[in-house]
């Protein structure tokens, strides 16, 4: 029980500052790139660092991954030095038993990271999203899905318009019915346009089945609509601005994303990218798993041959290499080569088998 304890104490301790070089390099580096992002646009340093605090959460998020391979690295490695592995394993306690700590503490962190710092991320992303268009740092067309219907906004400098349709394609290019509310200023309704297709091309909508009924004409023939069978709109939307606008999952909460991917699926547009995200997100302890046993493959031993820095360089190199591989699958996941659940779970759980079999060899000489 005592040497449970100490070893979580080093593993948390090594953690800790873990996460402190990483949230340095952080700073440095997306701190820089922010102050000079908002100072180009002639905003000053007091807004960029509210940005800057913002983009915390996602970043560190994104480098967990780092954080525990740097941990289990530091926390092996003290104990290597200070000859406590050796000692251990003569008084009977094999390599398993001693991860057994670091391996709780992982997956714990894992679990925490995902249903509590997702949230977080979810939540600092949508703020940093609403700082960068209070400033006009950011595109104003924006893309929502309510239960039954899909949200557009087109936005330029004479006329701020909202779309509803219920339904597009998976490309969004092709929407059906839909309402144009187009509006002069914020709050003075110029026109009201049903159609029941609209096509998006360069520039311009493409309606079809059109009714217009023009807010500006006099009171006795605002009830007569103007109908036509084609009308085309100018537009600054692009399918592109529509997909991208909800490409990232991340601003999506953990727990209200399959909801979200109901209605995705409901208005005809493919959620894989949600449905990746979702089930990588549930994957992450074991992928901290899989990082944490990589380290101790190399570190736990204690008649290898090749030095501490050349360990620790394969440590480093072979968690990059397990990033990578999950990184290239998520792209075959996208284009529907390989299965999502494959892909979420499979190179962890692979690493995970391999790494433990060989931790194994290593513990019966």
């Amino acid at each position: 029980m005592i040497t449970t304890i100490y070893i979580s104490v080093r593993y948390l301790q090594s953690l800790g500052i873990s996460l402190l070089t990483v949230l340095f390099f952080i700073l440095l580096i997306d701190g820089s790139d922010q102050l000079n992002f908002f100072s180009t646009n002639g905003l000053d340093a007091k807004k960029a660092i509210l940005n800057i605090f913002l983009r915390i959460p996602m970043l560190t998020l994104e480098a967990m991954a780092l954080i525990i391979m740097m941990s289990s690295i530091l926390t092996f490695s003290w104990l290597s030095n200070s000859n406590e592995i050796p000692i251990l394993k003569a008084s009977g306690k094999s390599a398993f038993r001693i991860l057994l700590p670091t391996l709780v503490i992982t997956i714990l962190i894992g679990l925490v990271v995902t249903f509590i710092g997702g949230p977080l991320v979810s939540a600092s992303m949508r703020a940093s999203d609403t700082v960068l268009e209070k400033y006009n740092l950011t595109n104003k067309n924006s893309f929502s899905v309510s239960d039954n219907d899909i949200w557009l906004r087109d936005k330029n400098d004479t006329i701020d318009m909202v779309i509803k349709a219920s339904q597009m394609n998976s490309t969004a290019t092709v929407f059906y019915d839909l309402i144009f509310f187009e509006f002069y200023g914020q709050e003075k309704l110029n026109r009201k346009i049903r159609a029941s297709k609209a096509i998006l091309r360069e520039k311009v909508w493409e309606l079809t089945d059109v009714k217009v009924l023009d807010n500006n004409l006099e009171p006795e023939k605002k009830s007569k609509p103007i109908i036509t069978k084609q009308l085309n709109i100018p537009t600054s939307l692009t399918n592109e601005q529509i997909t991208d606008s909800f490409a990232d999952p991340r601003v999506i909460n953990i727990y209200s994303i399959k909801q979200f991917i109901s209605r995705l699926e409901a208005s005809g547009y493919s959620a894989k990218r949600h449905k990746l995200f979702f089930l990588t997100e549930l994957s992450r302890p074991i992928f901290f798993t899989a990082m944490l046993l990589i380290v101790a493959m190399f570190l736990l031993g204690t008649e290898s041959k090749l030095s501490r820095s050349i360990q620790i360089l394969m440590c480093l190199f072979i968690g990059f290499l397990l990033f990578s591989v999950q990184k290239i699958f998520e792209t075959f996941a996208l284009t529907e080569q390989v299965p999502l659940s494959l892909v979420a779970f499979g190179p962890s759980t692979f690493a995970i088998l391999i790494f433990s079999g060989i931790l194994l060899h290593i513990e019966d000489g």
